[in-house]
């Protein structure tokens, strides 16, 4: 993913728990614990991967805290969260041209089977206004770390450069560089 880095630091920065890799035993890739109140990835994923699963996760620290939901008098089951937390997950993935879909749509499928509309309504609600939350803080926080990063040449692959030298009455020379 270009620009990796930065994505990662602009999620921990919007995240409201700290996050941290570490080797995580079992088939689990990631969890947020509720008491120490962090979110622990799997060390070696993909980037895709790993920047899909860090912003779920912190989809559910921002929404599904246990301490947060009781202050709120607001209680979901597990099927909610998931999806809630993987709807929010694909959303700010596609909007930074991250495609989740053949992992986030069998998710969610599964997930929100069973689920009658009016469920799904409120859940819909939900993870509009924290994607969009999300994007915008995600959003400022790149902006924030691209001022703050020197001043450097980006070139894409398309892009194409022309070296010439040569001196006052001599022919000149070129690098076509891909």
């Amino acid at each position: 993913i270009e620009n990796y880095e930065q994505f990662m630091e602009a999620i921990r920065a919007v995240s409201p728990v700290p996050m941290r890799f570490d080797e995580i035993a079992g088939e689990s890739h990631v969890y947020y614990h509720n008491i120490d109140k962090e979110i622990v990835i799997q060390q070696g994923m993909s980037e895709s991967q790993t920047m899909k699963t860090a912003i779920h996760e912190v989809a559910h620290a921002k929404l599904h805290d246990r301490e947060r939901m009781k202050n709120l008098g607001v209680e979901k089951d597990q099927m909610t969260k998931e999806v809630e937390a993987e709807s929010i997950a694909y959303s700010v993935c596609q909007h930074f041209g991250l495609d989740t879909a053949d992992y986030s749509f069998p998710y969610i499928a599964g997930w929100s089977s069973n689920r009658d509309m009016k469920e799904l309504k409120t859940s819909m609600d939900t993870i509009r206004h924290t994607a969009g939350d999300f994007i915008e803080e995600m959003t400022e926080k790149l902006q924030e770390l691209q001022r703050d990063e020197p001043e450097q040449m980006h070139l894409l692959d398309s892009d194409l450069i022309l070296k010439m030298s040569g001196s006052m009455e001599s022919e000149y020379a070129y690098d076509v560089i891909r």
